[in-house]
């Protein structure tokens, strides 16, 4: 299977994941965004399995026929990303979406996606995760039919709970060298790393966001651990990942997992080579648990 024709059912998959209504931590816009950056290591590398049944597991979910419309909504006598901000806080779905048809006017869809993520990550919403992996498909397919993904975004951010907002503290950078695996903040810490090195407009203050809730949310004193890596994955790198799945029994496959090795893949990728072991170290503490 060509590179395009693998291209052409991920974005078919992902376009119909977007009217899919399901639990953030294993909804299937995550999943797809996981398998295709895992087929996108190694192209040679035969993912059959892996491309089937992400496609499989998104039939399965329930669709409904929408999250909403921009269309025809009423215009603001003025709007920011202050005003959608305040929208947004107060869980007001139907005026976040009227604050988001105005600011198309005046902003691109890129720039409004990116604040959707610093919200997330600014008042600790759970939804940050999703968006992160709407944002990348969006890169990935050139930000067409980005109105759908903002209004996706918008709607699952207006339904789950956010923090009060504390006081930003200068926060700490992530250091991998004292981090102990936890199943309960590895994927958090991780899509923080991952977030942390893209290049964004809003960038700098995601990246305060983040390091402020960074040293409010991990531990990193544990100076003293054993590293757990093996020879092969230093030598092969990302490469041992698409490798793994390539071996693994369909039936083996669970969507948490995919997301959370897919985590690690994007972490080896930043990392190149800074904290290949420690993060070797926690893919092996994660496939023994």
């Amino acid at each position: 299977m060509n590179a395009q024709v693998i291209k052409d059912k991920i974005s078919k998959c992902y376009y119909h994941s977007l009217f899919v209504d399901s639990d953030i931590d294993s909804h299937p816009v995550k999943l797809i965004n996981s398998v295709k950056s895992i087929i996108g290591i190694d192209f040679e590398i035969v993912q059959d399995n892996l491309l089937d049944y992400c496609i499989e597991y998104s039939k399965n979910c329930k669709h409904i026929d929408s999250f909403g419309i921009l269309e025809g909504k009423s215009t603001p006598a003025a709007v920011s990303f202050v005003t959608l901000e305040e929208s947004l806080i107060n869980s007001d779905f139907k005026e976040s979406l009227n604050n988001i048809d105005s600011l198309l006017k005046v902003s691109d869809g890129k720039h409004i996606l990116e604040f959707l993520l610093e919200f997330c990550i600014k008042y600790k919403s759970d939804v940050f995760q999703l968006v992160w992996s709407v944002y990348k498909m969006s890169l990935f397919l050139d930000f067409k039919n980005i109105n759908e993904n903002i209004i996706f975004c918008t709607k699952y951010i207006s339904i789950h709970k956010i923090s009060s907002l504390n006081k930003i503290n200068k926060g700490v950078d992530i250091n991998f060298n004292n981090y102990s695996y936890s199943p309960d903040t590895i994927k958090k810490i991780l899509t923080y790393y991952s977030v942390l090195n893209e290049e964004l407009v809003r960038g700098e203050k995601i990246k305060e966001y983040i390091k402020s809730n960074v040293s409010d949310q991990f531990d990193f004193s544990d100076s003293t651990k054993k590293l757990n890596f093996k020879k092969e994955q230093l030598e092969f790198g990302r490469r041992w990942i698409g490798l793994y799945f390539r071996d693994i029994d369909q039936n083996s496959l669970s969507v948490d997992f995919i997301i959370t090795m897919d985590m690690f893949r994007s972490a080896l990728k930043i990392s190149n080579g800074k904290y290949d072991k420690e993060i070797w170290s926690l893919v092996n503490n994660f496939l023994e648990k």
